[in-house]
């Protein structure tokens, strides 16, 4: 790939960077190396000046998207965990049937066992210490992301630590419903979660067999200060995380922050509740745009402005989501923007041919005026 290699030249990306940019290249074909080098020189290229470079998660999950388009079977490759434990291949396949053994069901004759059903789902067991016990699941993210989801409904409940909440769970004492949202496309065939982890074909599928309403996304507004239910998930399916540049905490663990600021006294006068005024911001960061240390604006294409109230430093965050580029701008809004389009020029019309009947007027007042001698 070398204009790949030109544009990375210009030394952007970090080593965490570099690092997942070369798992995300594993899978991809020889005939597909034109696609995929373009896919990507896109995916790193900014879109407008000080624009911040995304953070290694969020760059992966955009990665996701694009080899999607070209190759589903070109995705990243799941490194978290590169030498599992030994495990024995009935218990990663799932035997059905008559009761077996591990040391009867072994893998087959020059398959490596940990290449057998899917290595990124499992549960270990450590008991080597004595005075704990420590359980590791991996998952693959979109379950993992379901799994805390849950988890943490639970202990918001029940008041509990996660450990805690995780035994309410094994015990069925607990008794919560959790909502689960995936973003999808008419025409395609994969969706997103939440969280910004692209599905493949086959997960989406499944995905998609428990789904229990749809709903198209768009802008909306409230007149309370609280934005509501379907706002709150709009904003998490655009951005994913924290709008401040460089963090990447999660949307669904963010504050919900008006860009110009709510007035309470006199709520026609300050910033609207509603999407286009309304952005993440995880709670440090919300803080210190409180405090007035740092001042946001946000275009209307979704991306957050940043600048530095102490230096003048401007930064640029773009959004992240499976909504990004889409349902952005209502019906109502583009009728509004064509209107004041079509009124501004019409006023400038106005104002040339005022300036322009001046000047014509001066001039036959001139014309009509005796020199003096």
């Amino acid at each position: 790939m070398p204009r790949l290699k030109a544009h990375l030249l210009r030394g952007m990306l970090s080593f965490d960077h570099l690092r997942v940019l070369a798992r995300s290249a594993d899978g991809i074909r020889p005939d597909d190396t034109d696609a995929a080098e373009e896919a990507l020189i896109t995916v790193l290229t900014p879109r407008r000046d000080r624009q911040v470079m995304p953070g290694p998660r969020a760059m992966v999950k955009k990665i996701l998207k694009a080899m999607h388009r070209i190759d589903e079977l070109a995705r990243p490759v799941d490194h978290t965990d590169p030498e599992p434990p030994p495990v024995s291949c009935a218990e990663m396949i799932g035997t059905t049937g008559s009761a077996l053994t591990s040391d009867a069901v072994g893998p087959p004759a020059g398959v490596d066992p940990r290449d057998c059903g899917t290595p990124t789902r499992r549960v270990s067991v450590d008991t080597y210490d004595p005075c704990a016990t420590v359980v590791t699941a991996t998952l693959p993210p979109e379950e993992a992301e379901e799994v805390v989801a849950v988890l943490d409904a639970v202990c918001r409940e029940m008041s509990c630590s996660r450990a805690d909440g995780l035994l309410h769970l094994v015990r069925g004492t607990a008794d919560v419903s959790v909502t689960l949202n995936i973003y999808r496309e008419i025409n395609s065939k994969v969706a997103a979660t939440s969280g910004g982890h692209w599905l493949d074909a086959v997960a989406t599928d499944a995905f998609m067999e428990r789904v229990t309403h749809l709903r198209i996304p768009g802008h909306e507004a409230t007149d309370t200060y609280t934005p509501t239910r379907r706002m709150v998930e709009f904003l998490e399916g655009v951005y994913t995380s924290c709008t401040f540049p460089g963090c990447e905490v999660p949307a669904a663990k963010c504050d919900i922050d008006h860009v110009r600021r709510y007035n309470h006294g006199d709520p026609d006068s300050g910033g609207p509740t509603d999407t286009g005024n309304l952005h993440p911001l995880c709670r440090s960061h919300h803080l210190l745009k409180t405090l007035g240390w740092v001042d946001a604006t946000k275009a209307g294409d979704g991306s957050v402005m940043w600048s530095s109230v102490d230096d003048g430093h401007t930064y640029v965050t773009e959004p992240t989501g499976p909504l990004a580029g889409f349902a952005r701008t209502s019906f109502a809004t583009l009728a509004s923007r064509r209107y004041r389009t079509v009124r501004e020029h019409n006023e400038r019309r106005k104002a040339v041919r005022a300036s322009q009947q001046a000047v014509l007027t001066a001039a036959r007042r001139a014309s009509t005026e005796e020199v003096p001698f």
